[in-house]
């Protein structure tokens, strides 16, 4: 498996990816609309172990979009069917989101970003998972459109590892997305205890965590021991419109606050 070097960025897709954003940007400076974007996967194993996106971190906080109003949209690189996939018990409640025609429709028909209309969305949101690891991350087209619809006045959230496709992620002025902003990512010991699918993150390209540090993010992760507070694990940026979850089981407190987020900006 080649294995992503985020020391070697190549300056030319830095400066490739600014120029497009920037275009974007001058391109959609229109009223947000109704809709909420997610970004998940084509990837569906790592080295053998199933993967994608995980399960639970895409079904609640597409019913508590859709509860609210909004209509949700799923893009992947690729288009087509989102590789997702579940691990543990299997809730009534999240069997019956994964089992509605709306969710259904969907993960099966999602968007590649070619049909992305910036100008639709009030918010973008990344499930975790390790897929995204593997084509969402290095994927310049989606990276653009993320950042064209935070800098529209969208709110830009995720889960999990869902914060890994933000790694490389630039603003028009050349600087990463993350310098500067509060955000919290799955912690590297979780990676290192829990994560069988990556072999305890040995399949994976880099470290998320010591990654964020170096881009200059204002990073909080919690502990073993504070994985259920959420001063640590439940992180809004209100000032640049910008929310994060440690873990899965904060996926739906990140719809929640999006939601809020985005309400209050309407007022």
């Amino acid at each position: 498996m080649n294995r992503f070097n985020p020391h070697a960025f190549p300056l030319f897709m830095k400066i490739t990816i600014a120029l497009i954003v920037t275009a974007f940007s001058n391109c959609f400076c229109f009223s947000q609309g109704k809709k909420i974007l997610i970004v998940s996967t084509n990837i569906d194993s790592i080295a053998g172990n199933k993967s994608g996106t995980y399960l639970k971190e895409i079904a609640w906080p597409f019913k508590v979009f859709t509860d609210n109003g909004f209509t949700v949209e799923v893009m992947t690189a690729k288009g087509g069917k989102a590789s997702i996939y579940h691990s543990g018990d299997m809730p009534e409640a999240l069997a019956q989101i994964q089992n509605s025609a709306s969710f259904i429709n969907a993960t099966l028909n999602t968007l590649p970003p070619e049909k992305i209309r910036v100008a639709d969305y009030a918010a973008v949101y990344y499930p975790g998972g390790h897929g995204q690891y593997f084509d969402v991350l290095s994927d310049e087209r989606i990276a653009t459109i993320a950042v064209a619809i935070h800098s529209n006045g969208g709110v830009l959230a995720a889960a999990g590892h869902g914060m890994s496709s933000w790694i490389n992620i630039l603003l028009p002025d050349g600087d990463y997305l993350v310098k500067g902003k509060t955000i919290t990512c799955f912690p590297t010991w979780a990676e290192k205890e829990w994560m069988s699918i990556s072999a305890y993150g040995k399949l994976l390209p880099f470290d998320m965590e010591e990654v964020f540090r170096r881009r200059g993010a204002r990073l909080i992760v919690p502990e073993k021991n504070s994985i259920k507070d959420p001063a640590f694990t439940n992180i809004t940026d209100t000032q640049n419109k910008i929310v994060t979850g440690s873990f899965a089981f904060n996926a739906q407190w990140v719809a929640e606050m999006v939601v809020a987020l985005i309400k209050t900006q309407s007022l």
